[in-house]
């Protein structure tokens, strides 16, 4: 319960709100270009923030907010569930404070110095990589991938106690494996390179966008409000336990089966396409 009493989990909100609110205002001036185009109420604003990097950044902000809030909500209930907090866990944390801004920053930069043409050579990795969902360099993406596994770590560590106690072993091993799922299921990221042909490239992306932000971000957010609700004594570890496993069995099926609505674009078989179209599950992925 440490980890609830000295705040260093829970200051990771401080951080999802700055970054929301960062976004919603990239959002208004994307729907003000739309009115004034070029401009903010006579500012040349287009001249250091033109139309496809506040897009680029709009984007990249919602996933850094969202997936800050996985972090932070993780280790805060991993903190609850297991009892009691490891040696230097809140040490730990606060690295993953300094490496998420990190991030955060040098990406956003990145994509601003790559879209103005002041990387050269460079632009793939520190700069722009020019993929919606992916937009930051390949150097931005391994620091995040290293980010997400030490996290990971924490949380293997915060939740080891409670693999000890019969009642908690199930529920908390579902927590782990849906943590699991956030760093390792990022990977495919990064298995193209600036001179990889398009239709691969976009069929990774299409994987991070809708295996990974629209379907283990959500069983994660599952696995987070049952395992919430267990621990205020609201449900059961049986009933929490169900929930989880009936909703990995929807988003997953439903979700892999509903990347097929991208398949045509990415030169998949009449046979793929058709067994999505076919499949009973595709019509929950619409």
């Amino acid at each position: 319960m440490s980890g609830l009493r000295d705040g260093s989990s829970a200051s990771f909100f401080g951080i999802v709100a700055l970054l929301f609110l960062a976004q919603a205002f990239l959002g208004g001036l994307l729907t003000h270009y739309r009115v004034e185009t070029g401009a903010f109420y006579g500012f040349d604003i287009a001249r250091w923030l033109p139309y496809n990097l506040a897009r680029t950044g709009h984007v990249q902000l919602a996933i850094f907010w969202i997936a800050t809030a996985w972090v932070g909500g993780g280790l805060f209930l991993a903190s609850w569930v297991g009892g009691e907090e490891p040696r230097h866990q809140k040490t730990g944390v606060y690295a993953l404070h300094g490496a998420l801004v990190v991030v955060v920053v040098g990406s956003l930069g990145g994509e601003f110095l790559g879209i103005n043409d002041k990387l050269g050579h460079l632009w793939f990795w520190f700069g722009h990589q020019g993929s919606e969902y992916l937009d930051l360099g390949r150097f931005w993406q391994f620091l995040l991938a290293i980010g997400f596994l030490f996290w990971l770590f924490l949380m293997y560590r915060a939740l080891k106690p409670a693999f000890r106690i019969p009642d908690k072993r199930e529920l908390s091993s579902l927590f782990l494996y849906a943590a699991v799922a956030i760093p390792v299921f990022y990977l495919p990221a990064l298995l193209y390179g600036p001179d990889t042909n398009f239709a691969v490239i976009d069929n990774w992306r299409f994987w991070i966008i809708h295996l990974w932000v629209e379907g283990f971000f959500e069983i994660f957010a599952t696995v987070l409000v049952a395992i919430m609700f267990h621990q205020m004594g609201v449900v059961s570890a049986r009933t929490a336990t169900r929930l989880i496993y009936l909703d990995a069995i929807l988003y997953l099926t439903g979700g892999i089966i509903g990347t097929g609505h991208h398949w045509y674009f990415t030169g998949k078989g009449r046979s793929t396409w058709a067994w999505r179209r076919a499949s009973p599950l595709w019509k929950l992925c619409l």
